[in-house]
């Protein structure tokens, strides 16, 4: 019985572009890494804001300042010393200083006696200020310290926060270029070994195996790298969190969705409204970043230093009180008592330039302080400016990345239908597919370089926890 055989050539043609659409739609996860236990972005920050040694530098730092003040409130106080001594001097020396000896016998027991071999003193002294420039200078700089400490405080949460976001975008951003790239890789890997296959069947040329092979080395090399790149993010992020750098941090892949949501409410805005945002003075945009709040605190010390360097012309008032027992030869308070009160006026009148020196040096220390502080400002204001340049250069390139995926997609849709019919070479199609795979990667790179502009530009306008959950 003859039996009509069936072409499956056609089919099978079918079958690969189908197989081969649905794999650069949808991505083959990254598997070259070991992955732990995935953390989150909340469970990232909470950690870093708790074992980051740089926060918890500062956390101390302002415990200290807390108790410098209170120790410079203590130097205004009086104060209260007891005073005790014992001395044994030998045989001659006593004989040397015992003066009674000298005295007629009549006058001995009318003479008090000063000089013993075994002698006691006792005093309670008290001392307290009574107007000391200094003191008083010392405890507005403690104040200012401890603000500059809680501002200093403030300013390094703010940053190690901000730098694990972008760290944390980074490691996401790291994830999903490696799966495009990976995924390209095995793709190329296959039409390697098919072109080899087709090279011995006498259906396709050693150059287009070449050609190929070109290809499938160039994926190797882009995989390598972003896995380079993955490891570099995953360290950084275990730095960031104080956990052992060997061993890789998995993050989860989840954005926050106010993240999203604001990544999209910049780019609506127009050019002028972000620009617009903007602190218009430098008051406003002192109280909105958190490191100029830092360096206007700094730049308040200073000048209460030179202010301080003042104080050494002014004069020094101070009281001392003192209840002390003669000395005698016995632990018992039983001689005579002197009570002594003294108030102590002193005022410097030449010292030799070495107030006018020191004066002088303080008053350059706080200038240099005022342009430094100054030119801050100023770096501050151009950092976002830049940063709002580049949302908005971001923002257009994220429109052309998306559209240009559309369009390489397509165009590489036509490519795979015409090399089925013979109408295109293979090399025309491994371009079509590098496109297309350059366009994807350029996509996911614009989407998340936006993300991070939009993370630096809250944390430099100080609303960085209004962003984050």
């Amino acid at each position: 019985m003859h039996q009509k055989s069936i072409d499956w050539t056609p089919l099978a043609g079918c079958l690969l572009r189908v197989f081969f659409l649905c794999l650069f739609t949808h991505p083959l996860p990254a598997r070259s890494e070991p992955q732990g236990t995935a953390i989150t972005l909340e469970a990232a920050l909470t950690r870093a804001l708790a074992e980051n040694n740089l926060v918890r530098a500062g956390a101390f730092a302002l415990n200290k300042a807390g108790w410098n003040k209170k120790q410079a409130w203590s130097r205004l106080f009086p104060t209260l010393r007891l005073n005790t001594r014992f001395t044994r001097i030998d045989e001659r020396t006593l004989a040397e200083r015992d003066f009674t000896q000298f005295f007629p016998p009549e006058l001995g027991g009318q003479v008090p006696k000063t000089v013993f071999r075994n002698a006691f003193y006792t005093s309670l002294d008290l001392s307290m200020p009574l107007f000391n420039g200094v003191l008083l200078n010392g405890l507005a700089i403690a104040s200012a310290n401890q603000s500059a400490a809680a501002a200093q405080h403030q300013s390094t949460r703010d940053r190690i926060a901000f730098t694990v976001v972008r760290t944390y975008l980074d490691n996401l951003k790291a994830q999903d270029l490696l799966s495009v790239q990976e995924e390209y890789l095995n793709l190329s890997r296959r039409n390697f070994e098919k072109a080899g296959r087709l090279h011995k069947a006498g259906r396709l040329s050693k150059t287009d195996v070449l050609r190929w092979k070109v290809d499938l080395q160039q994926q190797k090399s882009t995989v390598v790298a972003g896995r380079s790149a993955l490891r570099s993010a995953r360290t950084l992020l275990a730095r960031l969190l104080n956990l052992p750098m060997h061993d890789p941090v998995a993050v989860d892949a989840r954005i926050p969705q106010r993240l999203q949501v604001e990544s999209d409410r910049l780019a609506a805005l127009s050019d002028a409204e972000l620009l617009n945002r903007i602190p218009p003075n430098d008051n406003a945009l002192i109280q909105a970043n958190p490191a100029l709040r830092a360096g206007k605190a700094g730049h308040r010390i200073s000048r209460l230093l030179y202010r301080n360097t003042r104080a050494a012309y002014l004069p020094d008032l101070s009281l001392t009180y003192s209840h002390a027992w003669r000395e005698n030869n016995t632990l018992a308070l039983d001689d005579y008592s002197p009570k002594i009160l003294m108030l102590h006026f002193s005022m410097p009148l030449f010292t030799g330039f070495q107030n006018f020196t020191a004066l002088k040096s303080a008053y350059y220390d706080y200038r240099q302080t005022e342009e430094q502080f100054a030119d801050q400002i100023q770096n501050i204001r151009f950092v976002l400016t830049e940063t709002a340049n580049r949302l908005i250069n971001l923002k257009t390139q994220r429109e052309l990345a998306d559209a240009n995926v559309e369009f390489n997609t397509h165009s590489y849709r036509i490519v795979e239908q015409q090399r089925e019919k013979g109408l295109v070479s293979n090399l025309d199609w491994i371009d079509a597919k590098l496109n297309l795979q350059n366009a994807r990667l350029g996509a996911i790179t614009a989407r998340y370089d936006f993300m991070a502009a939009t993370v630096e530009w809250h944390h430099l306008l100080g609303t960085l926890d209004t962003l984050l959950e």
